[in-house]
C-alpha cells in the first residue's frame, strides 16, 4: 500500500527539487526502476505508445525557385 502524499508549501524554487534528490537516495535502484516504468506506462496510458517513424531528411528544390 502507498503513503499518501502530504501538501508542502516551499520558500523558494529549489525546495521541491532538493525533496526529489533526498527521496531519491533513499531509494534503492530496483525501487527507482519500479518507480520509473509505473509512470512510463501511466504516460503511455495517457498520450498512448509513441510510434517510431522513420527519420529522413528529404531534400527538394522549393516551388518558388
Amino acid at each position: 500500500m502507498e503513503k499518501k502524499r502530504r501538501i508542502t508549501f516551499y520558500n523558494d524554487l529549489n525546495g521541491p527539487h532538493e525533496d526529489q534528490v533526498r527521496e531519491n537516495a533513499r531509494m534503492t535502484p530496483e525501487e527507482r526502476w519500479a518507480v520509473f516504468q509505473r509512470l512510463k506506462r501511466r504516460h503511455h496510458g495517457m498520450f498512448g505508445k509513441h510510434q517510431k517513424q522513420g527519420r529522413r531528411i528529404i531534400l527538394e528544390k522549393p516551388l518558388w525557385i
